[in-house]
């Protein structure tokens, strides 16, 4: 009963982290406000009736999906890890964006000689994702993109990231199946270590992309994946590469089972620091897509 107490604990103060609530409402508000201006701007005489009829457009447009995944582990080691993210996403024929807030924490208890050693925080992962895309629905399109983060585990007190790039949907069926699409872009990116030892570096990268949704066995199974390759133009030893595997099980409509696997590497990391992470998790999802 403690242990699921403590669990409970911990969740709950994952998801209230100041951090990640304030990107999440301030974000979600600020675009809901545009969004609604842009669709108002375009009717002539603006009433009652227009307010409501541009709000229900974006509502009806609007879609989302909450990912919770968890580890708890017992024993020699006690180990748990919390991972969440939302996404929101807008989709229409000339443009679309999607807002990905998303946190992570872990932490360790480990025995040695009998004795507890307890609450090792590992990861207090804070990142938010921006997507813009510009006639995203056609065969081949551009858009833009950004991201905030910071990570006790790889001990980065800020990073951010942007850029613009063109995209190709190389599959795409029409009953939605079946997609992937590959992509390219021009980022840059400011890395501050936590460390003030560890040089903080500002670079140019490039970035190739490929994502890909599959549904199998009537709607019962779904296989999604992305990999990013992202190297310095200058062709130094800087180089990110971030590759995700998910695969779903839908329950009914908005409920989804899942497991997912993800693969993090870094060329440049603090001394104390290993290059690559791996992680495998399990969860559920609550979706309208």
């Amino acid at each position: 009963m403690v242990k699921f107490i403590r669990l409970g604990i911990l969740i709950t103060s994952a998801y209230r982290c100041y951090w990640f609530q304030i990107q999440l409402h301030v974000l979600v508000f600020l675009f809901f406000i545009l969004h609604c201006f842009c669709l108002l701007s375009q009717e002539k005489v603006i009433t009652k009736d227009t307010i409501l009829t541009g709000i229900q457009k974006l509502i009806k447009k609007m879609k989302y999906k909450w990912v919770n995944d968890a580890i708890w582990q017992t024993g020699n080691i006690e180990r748990f890890l919390y991972n969440t993210n939302f996404e929101w996403l807008y989709v229409d024929s000339l443009w679309d964006y999607e807002i990905k807030p998303r946190f992570s924490y872990g932490e360790v208890t480990q025995k040695q000689n009998d004795e507890l050693v307890r609450g090792v925080v590992q990861e207090r992962e804070q990142g938010l994702d921006l997507h813009l895309g510009l006639f995203s629905q056609r065969l081949f399109y551009s858009f833009g993109y950004g991201t905030l983060e910071r990570s006790n585990l790889r001990k980065i007190d800020s990073r951010w990231l942007a850029g613009i790039g063109v995209g190709w949907h190389v599959l795409r069926t029409s009953d939605k199946k079946n997609r992937v699409n590959l992509t390219a872009a021009l980022l840059r990116e400011e890395t501050d270590f936590v460390n003030p030892k560890q040089p903080d570096y500002q670079i140019f990268r490039a970035s190739f992309r490929i994502k890909g949704f599959h549904e199998l066995f009537d709607k019962h199974l779904r296989i999604s994946y992305l990999s990013t390759y992202m190297p310095s133009i200058a062709f130094d030893k800087n180089k990110r590469l971030v590759a995700n595997i998910t695969i779903e099980v839908p329950i009914n409509k908005n409920f989804q089972l899942r497991s997912a696997f993800d693969y993090t590497y870094e060329g440049i990391v603090p001394a104390i620091v290993k290059k690559v992470d791996t992680r495998t998790m399990i969860g559920f999802v609550i979706t309208n897509l």
